[in-house]
């Protein structure tokens, strides 16, 4: 009991000191004023500030237990996407410990300490790495071996492969509700919350399909959404830590947090402004289709009664290639496909090469009144 007292006092001597005092003009000092308005308490005790960082360095090392929580929360996730069972998924981000080196990148970041940030990234890249791995290993498996698995790609795969800026949003709060609760010991209920909310296992896992579908888009969408996450959380940790009175423990330091800080805000407007690109272009190929469908169906109904089954727009140089499949009750004529390819052509304003697949459809009224209802 008295070497852990001992233990803590000395931690206390070597803890993150404020600047404030000293740099009042700082914008660590401007950051670590925040409390007084966003929090109802001031900066933390520096014998909670020890206990603090002193589990972010535990957290920051990996060993067996990271390590098989790492690939128990990948074999759930990655067996919840087979299934498309968002509750499984949700099951593992609630094991995967992913958050706790992440926090602890921000400690480092906001600290200036340069063995915590170094340990910290190594633990985030062997568990991400073995995590892609694994994943990628039992999706080949179990799309090769007859264990019932269909060859479609599961809705909950796919929905992790278009991440948009509201994803970024969500990580940056999830991010300073984790660094806030772990501060605070009678807040760590709401860590559970924060590790469903900022997914990190999942995108993962998802990459991990990609490899295994060798399929790009999968892979991209997937590493974009899961470097949003991290860098996102990582941000929103160096700012909240600092808020709450974290900073450098002496003005050498000061620089090494300026470029920390400075790189992290870096890559979130970076991210940020990729994913308002890649939302606008969904916005764009979304109305898109929705015109040219508007269009297909206004032209089809002059010449008969069709229902649209599938629609497909590709862009080949300044072609849209717009494959249709359609259900009529009669066949249409090249006249008339040859018609549709000029009308909408000069509606979407661009040269278009259209291809239209008719599915024969019969409708059957039959003659004479409606059947009588029958009386008991």
């Amino acid at each position: 009991m008295k070497n852990n007292k001992n233990q803590t006092q000395k931690l206390s001597e070597n803890t993150v000191e404020s600047d404030a005092e000293n740099h009042p003009g700082s914008f660590i000092a401007w950051l670590q004023h925040i409390p007084a308005f966003l929090f109802n308490e001031q900066k933390l005790t520096q014998t909670r500030k020890a206990i603090v960082l002193n589990d972010l360095v535990d957290s920051s090392s990996p060993g067996m237990d990271y390590f098989t929580l790492i690939l128990l929360s990948c074999t759930i996730a990655t067996f919840g996407l087979l299934t498309n069972s968002a509750a499984v998924i949700i099951g593992a981000m609630l094991v995967a410990p992913l958050m706790s080196p992440i926090l602890s990148l921000s400690m480092a970041s906001i600290s200036g300490l340069s063995r915590l940030f170094k340990r910290s990234l190594i633990a985030i890249v062997e568990g991400s790495g073995i995590a892609i791995l694994l994943s990628a290993l039992i999706a080949f498996l179990s799309y090769r071996l007859p264990f019932g698995v269909t060859a479609a790609i599961p809705n909950e795969v796919l929905a992790r492969t278009s991440p948009s800026p509201m994803d970024l949003g969500i990580a940056i709060a999830g991010g300073a509700a984790a660094a806030y609760a772990l501060a605070h010991p009678r807040l760590t209920a709401a860590l559970p919350g924060v590790a469903i909310a900022t997914a990190l296992m999942p995108p993962l896992c998802v990459i991990g399909f990609g490899i295994a579908f060798m399929n790009s888009s999968i892979i991209l969408g997937a590493s974009l959404l899961f470097v949003t996450n991290l860098v996102a959380i990582a941000f929103a940790g160096i700012i909240t830590f600092a808020a709450m009175g974290f900073g450098p423990r002496n003005m050498k330091e000061t620089s090494k947090i300026s470029r920390s800080l400075s790189i992290s805000t870096f890559l979130v407007v970076v991210i940020g402004l990729l994913l308002a690109a890649l939302a606008w272009n969904t916005i764009s190929e979304a109305r898109l289709y929705s015109q040219a469908r508007t269009i297909i169906l206004d032209s089809i109904d002059r010449y008969t009664t069709a229902n649209l089954i599938d629609l497909t727009i590709t862009s080949e140089s300044d072609v849209k290639n717009i494959s249709v499949t359609l259900r009529t009750t009669r066949d249409l004529t090249y006249a008339e496909v040859e018609e549709m390819q000029t009308e909408i052509a000069e509606e979407l304003h661009s040269p278009v090469a259209l291809e239209i697949i008719v599915v024969p459809m019969q409708i059957l009224t039959p003659d004479g009144t409606p059947t009588p209802r029958v009386t008991q």
